[in-house]
């Protein structure tokens, strides 16, 4: 229990203070201990703070394994991939310190992690690109439900959305970044959809 207690304790000061701010006697005495008795639990502060990414990180591969069966239930390509969108833009919102020392790692890593942090996000980004986001392009243009267009420019742009909006969160108030949400979902969605377009009859016309 003490563990988790600390890493409870951990995880508030780093992401307030970032990792050469969270000192380990904060840490310490937030879970009324001695700052001695942290090396019982853990070698060092590098090994802490490995371990709550690592924790993270899981959690967040588990949540993909959701999401994917989630979207598996959903018959509309259109669905599959807006509650995508979704997933992405609604995590911006979340200000839960789990969050923000997550934030803290991608933006701003410590150098002795800077490496393995780059490491574990293309791992997750691919994960979530092979097993989720571009089987479904390639169904949807397969059904025709989609333009015929390089899915690697979907999948880009795709990207390059969530990139914005996670910036523009820090820029902008709620209410304004949720149309903004809309607004760019909806550009997106017009990009990739094929249009069918339906002829009249002269004779109709008549």
């Amino acid at each position: 229990m003490t563990k988790e207690n600390i890493k409870t304790a951990a995880i508030s000061l780093f992401a307030q203070n970032g990792y050469e701010g969270g000192k380990l006697a904060e840490i310490a005495k937030a879970v009324h201990i001695k700052t001695a008795s942290l090396y019982f639990y853990f070698e060092s502060k590098e090994q802490l703070f490995i371990e709550l990414f690592d924790d993270i990180r899981d959690r967040k591969v588990e949540s993909l394994d959701k999401l994917h069966e989630e979207i598996n239930t959903m018959n509309s390509v259109k669905d599959q991939l807006y509650h995508l969108y979704q997933y992405f833009s609604k995590r911006n919102y979340e200000e839960n310190e789990e969050e923000l020392f997550w934030k803290r790692c991608t933006l701003f890593p410590p150098n002795f992690l800077k490496e393995k942090i780059s490491q574990d996000l293309i791992s997750y980004q691919s994960k979530f690109i092979d097993e989720s986001l571009r089987p479904m392009i390639l169904l949807g243009m397969k059904s025709g439900a989609l333009k015929e267009q390089n899915p690697e420019i979907v999948i880009a742009a795709f990207f390059g959305i969530i990139d914005a909006l996670f910036n523009e969160i820090h820029y902008s108030k709620q209410d304004a970044y949720q149309k903004k949400v809309i607004m760019l979902w909806e550009f997106y969605w017009n990009s990739l959809k094929k249009w069918v377009f339906y002829y009249l009859n002269d004779s109709l016309l008549n």
